[in-house]
C-alpha cells in the first residue's frame, strides 16, 4: 500500500516508549499518548501518503489508568483533555502506543475499542477532520495504523514504522510486488531490505553529476518513489556527467530529464520533478517534508544551508555528497593536482551538521547570496564557486561524480542493513574519497556542543509558525 501514512520515531523517543511499555513489574499492558507532527502534502505523480513525526511521548500512568491485565489496558478519558488542547494549540496529531506483553502481534478488538473512544474524544473536541495514529509493540517489534474521523470503523496500515538513530531501522511494511528486477538484491542483503527500499519515498535535491547518478542508482535499486527538485535547464556542457540525458534534451529542466528518464524504465519506481531553488520555493520545503530520506547532491550554498535546517525540522537522515579539487594550468595544459568525492550522513540526533564538518560556512553563504543578487558577476568572481576560496566544488567529470554517487547510494544500503566496517581513521558521518592519491579519510571532529544544529538541537522538530522558522518561506500548513 503506497498509499499508506509513514510512521517515523527519533530514537529517543523510541527508547522512551520500550522503556515504560516494557517496565510494568507484573507483566501488563501499558499505554503512552504520543504526540506527532503530519507531514501532509500531495506531489503529483507520487502516492497520497502521509508521515507521522513523533515528536513528544507522555506515559499514561495511575489514576489515568483505571485498570491492566496482560491482555488489556483500560483507562479514563479526564487527563486527555490538556493534551487534546495542546494538539490544538501546536497543530499536532495524536497518538496512541501500547504492548501485548503476550506477544500477540496483531491489534486486538480490544485495541480497536480503545482508538475509536479516543478519536471520538479527539473530534469532539477539536473538531474537523482529525486523526489517529495508533502503534503497538509486541515481540519487540512496531506496528502501525491511523484511523480518520471521515471513517473510523477502517484503519489504515502503515507503509512503514522508521526508527532514525545512527542508522535507519524499518519495519511494518504494508504489502507491496518486490519481485522481479529486485531478486539479486533480495539474494545480497535479503528480502525485508528489498521491502525497506520499496516503502521508501527518497528526495534527490539536484539532478546533475552527482544526482543523475544517485536517481538512476534508487530507482534501479527500487526505492518505490524519487522526489527530484532542480531548478536548472540541462547544458550541452553537462552531458558528459548528467545520466540519463540525451542531445535532445538539452534546453529543458535537469529534473524533468531525469524523471522521464526513470519512467522510461519500465520500473515499478514512481518519480516526481519540481524545477525549484529549494530555499526559495514553498511548495519545494512541503514536498520535502514527505521524504523519508534525502541527498543533497547540489553545489549551491543556499540550498545546503536549507537542507541542514531541514533535516533536524522534519527528521529525516542526510545524505550530502560533494567534489573537490584543485587544478593548475601549465603551458595551457590543466594539471589535476587534488579531487575527492565526499559523503557526509546527518541524522537529527547523530553526526556533526554540515557548518560542524566544515562543509558550509557563512562566508561561502554570503558569497552565493551575491551570486544570486548580481548573476552579472566575472567570469574569475563566479569561478571561486567551484575552487577553494567558495566552498567544496570541482570540475566536472564523469567518472568522479558518479564514483561519489555509487558510494552515496550504498551509504544507504549500509545505513538499512549495515555492512561496512570503518577503520578507526574513518568517520561514519563524513568521508572522502581521494581520486587522486587513491585513499579514503576523514577530517577531525569539531565537536561544538553549543551548534545550534547538531549540538544545542535548535532546530529539532522545529514548531514554527513560518517553514523552517523563515518568514520568507510563508506560514506552514497544519495538518491534524
Amino acid at each position: 500500500m503506497m498509499d499508506g501514512p509513514r510512521i517515523t520515531l527519533l530514537s529517543s523517543l523510541d527508547a522512551k516508549l520500550r522503556s515504560f511499555l516494557e517496565a510494568d513489574p507484573r507483566g501488563n499492558e501499558r499505554a503512552a499518548m504520543v504526540l506527532f507532527q503530519r507531514h501532509h502534502f500531495v506531489v503529483p505523480d507520487l502516492a497520497v501518503s502521509d508521515r507521522y513525526v513523533a515528536v513528544d511521548v507522555i506515559p499514561m500512568e495511575e489514576p489515568w489508568v483505571t485498570g491492566s491485565s496482560p491482555t488489556h489496558v483500560s483507562f479514563n478519558l479526564g487527563p486527555l483533555r490538556e493534551i487534546l488542547r495542546r494538539c490544538e494549540e501546536d497543530g499536532l496529531a495524536l497518538g496512541f502506543a501500547h504492548n501485548h506483553p503476550t506477544g500477540y502481534e496483531a491489534f486486538s478488538e480490544i485495541d480497536s475499542a480503545n482508538e475509536r473512544a479516543l478519536l471520538e474524544a479527539l473530534s469532539n473536541r477539536n473538531g474537523g477532520h482529525v486523526n489517529l495514529v495508533a502503534l503497538l509493540l509486541a515481540n519487540g517489534t512496531w506496528k502501525g495504523r491511523v484511523r480518520s474521523s471521515s471513517a473510523p470503523n477502517f484503519p489504515v496500515p502503515a507503509r512503514h514504522i522508521a526508527i532514525i538513530g545512527s542508522r535507519i531501522q524499518l519495519g511494518s511494511f504494508a504489502q507491496q510486488d518486490t519481485t522481479g528486477f529486485r531478486s539479486r538484491q533480495a539474494a545480497a542483503f535479503g528480502q525485508p531490505f528489498v521491502e525497506a527500499l520499496a516503502s521508501l519515498r527518497v528526495g534527490v535535491i539536484g539532478a546533475s553529476g552527482t544526482g543523475s547518478p544517485v536517481i538512476t542508482l534508487l530507482a534501479r535499486a527500487g526505492v518505490g518513489e524519487i522526489l527530484i527538485i532542480d531548478n536548472d535547464c540541462l547544458d550541452e556542457t553537462n552531458l558528459n556527467r548528467v545520466r540519463g540525458a540525451r542531445k535532445s534534451d538539452v534546453g529543458e529542466y535537469k529534473a524533468d530529464v531525469l524523471a522521464r528518464f526513470v519512467d522510461a524504465l519500465g520500473l515499478p519506481v514512481k518519480t516526481a520533478s519540481m524545477q525549484s531553488l529549494i530555499d526559495v520555493s514553498p511548495d519545494a520545503v512541503d514536498a520535502l517534508s514527505t521524504c523519508d530520506v534525502v541527498f543533497g547532491c547540489t553545489d549551491d550554498q543556499l540550498g545546503r544551508q536549507l537542507l541542514n535546517s531541514a533535516l533536524y525540522a522534519f527528521a529525516f537522515p542526510l545524505i550530502d555528497l560533494g567534489l573537490g579539487g584543485h587544478v593548475t594550468e601549465k603551458d595551457e595544459d590543466a594539471v589535476l593536482r587534488s579531487h575527492f568525492g565526499r559523503i557526509s550522513v546527518i541524522f537529527p540526533e547523530f553526526g556533526e551538521c554540515l557548518f560542524c564538518q566544515g562543509v558550509l560556512r557563512e562566508v561561502w553563504i554570503r558569497h552565493q547570496e551575491a551570486l544570486r543578487e548580481n548573476p552579472a558577476l566575472t567570469e574569475e568572481q563566479a569561478r571561486e564557486r567551484y575552487l577553494e576560496g567558495g566552498g567544496e566544488g570541482a570540475p566536472g567529470v564523469g567518472p568522479f561524480t558518479s564514483a561519489t554517487a555509487d558510494f552515496g547510494v550504498a551509504t544507504l544500503f549500509d545505513l538499512l542493513k549495515p555492512f561496512r566496517r570503518f577503520p578507526a581513521a574513518v568517520r561514519k558521518d563524513q568521508f572522502f574519497i581521494d581520486f587522486v592519491n587513491m585513499e579514503i579519510n576523514s577530517r577531525g571532529q569539531k565537536g561544538d556542543f553549543d551548534c545550534p544544529y547538531c549540538g544545542a538541537h535548535e532546530f529539532t522538530n522545529l514548531n514554527s509558525s513560518h517553514r523552517l522558522g523563515r518568514p520568507s518561506l510563508g506560514r506552514r500548513t497544519v495538518h491534524v
